[in-house]
């Protein structure tokens, strides 16, 4: 934690998740050991919390259950887990922030930008003049009053498509969200299991080994 302060030059982080052992962990990131109880790993974000490096714990890749249990320790602001286009993993947390009012934020919210083009998504992004990621993250920003997507960027151009997608959201219509939305089963769609469009972008852009 202190590298990290170190690296955000801040004396304390506005936001710390705890990673737990659900599929949506980044690549070089680590989770605790699958035998480590969950109250204990968060204990200790709650005592960095307690000597004033940590304002609020979120969850990283948490399920309900999961979720519900560190209610229990303490209060979970946010919660971050898979969720795009290609890839609704995080469906069953969301429907439980959603009923709480806890920010959901969408992890890998453009797939390393390997989000096919389906027409469902090209359609819209030409009526609108605006790129397919950019409908992407409006997708995302109609498709959850608590969604907090925070896509990364290396560019100029790229980061104008991103901020533009809250206009965009206003832009698309209540079709062509769910036509979007029906582009993956999201019933189906569980944490434990990372889809095969996911496990393919991954691969295509170096992330994980192809026999994830």
């Amino acid at each position: 934690m202190e590298d990290a302060l170190l690296d955000m030059r801040t004396d304390v982080s506005a936001l710390t998740y705890l990673r737990l052992w659900g599929a949506s962990q980044a690549p070089g990131e680590d989770a605790p050991p699958e035998d480590v109880p969950l109250e204990e790993a968060l204990g200790a974000l709650v005592q960095l919390r307690d000597e004033g490096k940590v304002r609020h714990i979120g969850l990283s890749g948490a399920s309900p259950e999961m979720l519900e249990r560190a209610q229990q320790v303490t209060p979970i602001p946010a919660v971050q887990n898979r969720f795009n286009l290609v890839d609704r993993s995080g469906i069953e947390v969301l429907q439980s922030c959603e009923r709480q009012g806890i920010a959901f934020v969408p992890f890998w919210p453009l797939a390393y930008g390997y989000l096919g083009e389906p027409e469902t998504l090209t359609r819209p992004a030409q009526r609108l003049g605006v790129s397919t990621s950019t409908v992407a993250l409006a997708w995302l920003l109609r498709r959850s009053p608590v969604m907090v997507p925070i896509p990364g960027t290396k560019s100029l151009a790229h980061l104008r498509d991103n901020i533009g997608a809250a206009e965009v959201a206003t832009q698309v219509t209540d079709d062509e969200v769910a036509a979007l939305t029906a582009v993956e089963d999201e019933e189906s769609a569980t944490l434990s299991k990372m889809p095969a469009p996911m496990v393919a972008a991954l691969v295509r852009a170096g992330k994980r080994p192809s026999t994830d």
